[in-house]
This record gives structure tokens, C-alpha cells and sequence, in this order.
């Protein structure tokens, strides 16, 4: 069934939902050497294919993150949601539902503040998106003086990430207490539908 029920996720948001997994699994990791490849190259030690490699890769997911995303809610808005078990108290119920709104708020910021740090940087450096190295720039590139530049997004993309990595983990520790321990099925309705 590839439309959701009043109880189980349909096989299309359980399909994003395991495909934003992982590639959230791949990018991470992959972010971080592509960071760590272009400091090396920065100080005048790094391999410019290496970077140019991880680049390419790291925009690419990036954008498929966002793709993805967006899919995924306009699914989800023409599906009805599944019902949370009965027994969950009202705090739990208010922490399901914030805790996914704010996953998929940062699901967007990230890869647009990822982007918008590669648009509003001062040289000259391709965005990325598979083949294509000439996306256009999201934000304008940064000038003397200017408050919005390729920094400050980066940091608020290194922010953003951290708070996800933190709350993908609080989400995957409910899932697993919520099949293990309460037996409530929570898990198995986005394993199984």
C-alpha cells in the first residue's frame, strides 16, 4: 500500500524516510573530510581533485537532501498521518510532534545555509549539483564589509548540523525504547508500514 493508514506509514514515506536515512548516514562523514581535505588545501598541502571530489559529492547529497525533504512533505500533506498510539501521555505527543517539525526544519536549513555559505563566498568556487558545476548562487557573493558572508553561513550550517546530530539521535534512542521497551509498535509502523 503505498498510501498511508489511519495506523502504518504507506511504502512512499517509508521510501523517504529510509532514502533520507541514508543519505544523511553518507553525507555526515562525507562533510567532514570534505572540510577537512579543503583546510589541507587551504594551507597549501591538499590535493585541489580531492577537494574538488568531495565537493562535487557533498553538494550533490546536499541537494538531494533538500529534494527529498520537500518531497517528502508534500507527501506527507496529502497523506493522513498516522495515529500515535493511545497510551502515550500528552507530553509525549507534543515532544513526537515537535521533535518532527523541528527535523524537518532543519532538514531545509541545512542545505540551504550550505549552499548560501558556497554562494556568498568571496572567490571562485563551483556549486555542485551532480554534473552540473554551475548552480546558481542562492544568496549574493559577499563584498567588503558585507554582514552576510560565506562565513557566517557556514556557521550557522555547522550549528544546524550538530542540533540535527543531536536530535537524529534522540529520535533513533525513542524508536528503539518505544519497540523495546513500551512494545508499542512505534518502530515497526516505519519498518513495516
Amino acid at each position: 500500500m503505498w498510501r498511508n493508514s489511519a495506523t502504518g506509514w504507506g511504502r512512499l514515506a517509508r521510501f523517504f524516510h529510509w532514502l533520507m536515512v541514508l543519505i544523511i548516514a553518507v553525507q555526515f562523514p562525507l562533510g567532514l573530510l570534505m572540510v577537512e581535505a579543503y583546510d589541507a588545501w587551504l594551507a597549501g598541502n591538499g590535493d585541489t581533485a580531492l577537494v574538488m571530489l568531495l565537493s562535487r559529492a557533498h553538494n550533490t547529497l546536499g541537494f538531494l537532501v533538500l529534494i527529498v525533504v520537500l518531497l517528502r512533505l508534500g507527501w506527507r500533506t496529502a497523506n493522513p498521518t498516522p495515529q500515535l498510539p493511545a497510551a502515550l501521555k500528552a507530553w509525549q505527543r507534543l515532544t513526537a510532534r515537535t521533535t518532527h517539525v523541528a527535523l524537518y526544519g532543519l532538514l531545509i536549513l541545512l542545505p540551504l545555509s550550505g549552499w548560501s555559505a558556497l554562494s556568498a563566498y568571496d572567490g571562485e568556487f563551483p556549486i555542485f549539483f551532480f554534473g552540473w558545476d554551475d548552480v546558481p548562487r542562492l544568496v549574493p557573493q559577499a563584498t567588503p564589509g558585507s554582514p552576510f558572508t560565506s562565513d557566517l553561513f557556514g556557521e550557522i550550517h555547522e550549528s544546524a548540523l550538530w542540533v540535527l546530530g543531536t536530535m537524529l539521535a534522540m529520535h533513533v534512542i525513542a524508536a528503539v525504547w518505544h519497540q523495546f521497551v513500551l512494545k508499542d509498535g512505534i518502530l515497526a509502523r516505519m519498518w513495516r508500514g
